[in-house]
């Protein structure tokens, strides 16, 4: 492999993880804060249900809905 395609494949890695982990902090912003709003118990299997859920409707919801 030449190094032009072992730093793409490293760039399409780490964009991937850094997306990810972007939702992963924004969905803990907002689960922590509407947890405390409603006084609903803080359960980690909950919030990776809540995440696995989110990214799975990021990745089939079509984009183009309101054409």
């Amino acid at each position: 492999m030449s190094k032009n395609s072992i730093g793409t494949i490293f760039r399409i890695i780490l964009i991937f993880f850094s997306l990810v982990s972007f939702w992963l902090v924004i969905l803990a912003i907002f689960y922590f804060l509407i947890s405390i709003i409603f006084n609903i118990e803080l359960s980690l299997k909950t919030y990776f249900i809540l995440f696995s859920c989110f990214i799975i409707f990021r990745m089939f919801y079509p984009k183009n809905v309101f054409v």
